[in-house]
């Protein structure tokens, strides 16, 4: 059972000379323990308190003592077996309560605290051949003004919308998620690191058992660990570099139930140090595209293997006038070679861009994506293999040169 402190301030009693039944009533102070506190993306925190205290049927006042940070607004009381007759907002929050039933009642209450809170994950990444071991910490600092001790730790990420600050949908989903919190005696420890709640793209996480949260700390704990499949992936934009290099990319799964929030990753791989990168945030059941950067695995090169220009006169005659214009037409052909260094199977895109007048003539192999103004080659390569790529397109010009009547 939770245990709080429980104070009599005050008990006004009037003259001798006065009724025995006429007096004011007492009001009691109460400091509820922290249970939880949940951290949200912009430093808001929303701390939730409970406790038991035996109670007689009938009005009664409380002051609940709340700390200074709180946003007073957004304090919540709810007790079982008890209605709110009226708050009176001062210092702290004089509660007037109607007990329908004698006994223990459970005390629940709930506020925001701006900018006491601060968390962020930080990740360690082992890469082998065909997945990636993903270790995620979740680094928090209490910024609340005092020690938090033995509570439950929840944090909450997210993808940011940019029509509405990040900040004014966490404390509406901190409203929300306080609001209609569950009753005391239904919280629970969750098993494992969960993804707990949810509005829009808002994701909670819970740390596994209780934690000390020292003010003004840097604390890391453990939020998920797994080995997570990967896909290996050269990219080469040939329109911007003839000669390469190709980028190493790597594209791993998200298999887990939960998002991965946005962070910095240190980047290994065979257990040594290469690089520290930043870590998209990442939905459940979709790829995290990471650039490894530049690679020597693959040699490449793009070059202008013939070019054509031709014009012709034409004569354009009308009821009117007559058109005398200068058809030109000019063609381009490329050609990009690609060397694997590779002892493995690769895959390589290859993007090249096409002016908006072009017109295809003829390409080898067939692209994967085509639009008006660029080709796009996912190629399969195997160990040690050469291939190449050609395409033709051209564009056709007109200049009118004279009108005569």
């Amino acid at each position: 059972m939770e245990r709080f402190v429980v104070v009599l301030l005050l008990l006004l009693c009037l003259p001798s000379t006065a009724l025995a039944s006429d007096f004011v009533e007492a009001t009691t102070a109460i400091t509820l323990s922290v249970d939880s506190v949940t951290i949200y993306p912009d430093g808001l925190m929303v701390a939730k308190c409970k406790g038991v205290l035996d109670t007689t049927a009938g009005e009664h006042k409380f002051v609940i003592n709340v700390p200074d940070s709180a946003d007073m607004s957004s304090v919540l009381l709810t007790v079982s077996n008890a209605t709110v007759e009226r708050v009176v907002y001062d210092a702290n929050p004089v509660y007037t309560l109607n007990v329908s039933a004698s006994g223990p009642q459970d005390f629940a209450l709930s506020y925001l605290m701006y900018d006491a809170g601060f968390w962020e994950p930080r990740y360690d990444m082992h890469l082998t051949d065909d997945s990636v071991l993903l270790n995620a910490n979740a680094l928090v600092r209490n910024r609340g003004g005092e020690d938090l001790k033995s509570v439950r730790l929840k944090l909450v990420a997210g993808l940011p919308i940019s029509s509405e600050p990040v900040y004014a949908r966490a404390v509406q989903f901190a409203q929300k998620y306080a609001a209609e919190a569950a009753p005391v005696e239904a919280l629970s420890a969750a098993p494992a690191p969960s993804a707990s709640g949810e509005l829009e793209t808002f994701y909670i996480f819970e740390l596994v058992g209780r934690k000390d949260l020292a003010q003004e700390k840097d604390i890391s704990f453990p939020l998920f660990s797994e080995d997570v499949p990967l896909v290996r992936i050269y990219t080469w934009n040939a329109y911007e570099q003839y000669d390469g290099p190709v980028e190493e990319e790597i594209r791993a799964n998200n298999t887990m139930q939960n998002p991965w929030p946005s962070g910095r990753a240190m980047l290994y791989r065979n257990d040594e140090y290469v690089s520290t990168i930043d870590m998209p945030y990442t939905p459940s059941g979709t790829n995290a595209s990471i650039s490894i950067g530049p690679s020597a695995d693959l040699k490449v090169s793009r070059r202008l293997k013939d070019y054509n220009i031709t014009e012709r006169i034409i004569a354009a005659n009308t009821s009117s006038k007559n058109h005398t214009v200068k058809e030109t037409t000019q063609t381009w052909t490329y050609h990009l070679k690609v060397e694997s260094n590779l002892d493995r199977a690769s895959t390589l895109e290859v993007t090249d861009s096409l002016p908006q007048e072009a017109e295809m003539i003829d390409v080898t192999p067939k692209p994967t994506e085509s639009t008006a103004t660029s080709l796009k080659w996912r190629l399969q390569l195997m160990p040690r293999q050469k291939t190449s790529i050609d395409y033709s397109y051209k564009v056709l010009t007109t200049e009118s040169l004279q009108n005569e009547n």
